[in-house]
């Protein structure tokens, strides 16, 4: 059985693992990111996007929405656990949220995308810009509040 000091003790740490895991999914997703502007930039010259960069998005993707959705969830749960309130720091709440909805958003627009067509193709690029844009101030706010 853990004792209650034991038990605060990991409890303490479980921002630093949420912290951790949610900056080694950014890496992830600026992988991805990287691997889309590939299949982007061969697409708009005119040419047939590399058949790896197509495997390894398209693997990726559906992986990076569940984790991404667990690493908020694991958020909440350390909030909860450590202060037993859901929102103590509104605009990191806010953020992740925004984040965890639009990385849900450009899987449901990544469905949409077909052969030849490129407007869901370019509002699937814009919304990981998005993500990507916001992952990098929730990884700030995040530090701050070390």
């Amino acid at each position: 059985m853990i004792d209650n000091e034991t038990m605060r003790e990991i409890i303490a740490s479980l921002k630093y693992a949420h912290g951790f895991f949610n900056s080694l999914l950014f890496l992830l997703f600026l992988a991805q990111g990287w691997h889309g502007l590939q299949l982007r930039k061969r697409r708009l010259s005119g040419g047939h996007p590399e058949v790896r960069h197509v495997k390894r998005h398209r693997a990726l993707g559906p992986f990076l929405v569940i984790l991404i959705i667990a690493g908020f969830a694991g958020g909440i749960s350390s909030v909860y656990l450590m202060w037993e309130e859901v929102v103590l720091y509104p605009l990191h709440f806010l953020n992740g949220l925004a984040i965890a909805g639009l990385t849900v958003a450009t899987y449901l627009v990544s469905r949409k995308i077909r052969a030849r067509e490129s407007r869901w193709r370019a509002v699937h690029a814009s919304i990981g810009l998005a993500i990507l844009l916001l992952y990098a101030g929730q990884i700030y706010l995040g530090l701050t509040m070390l």
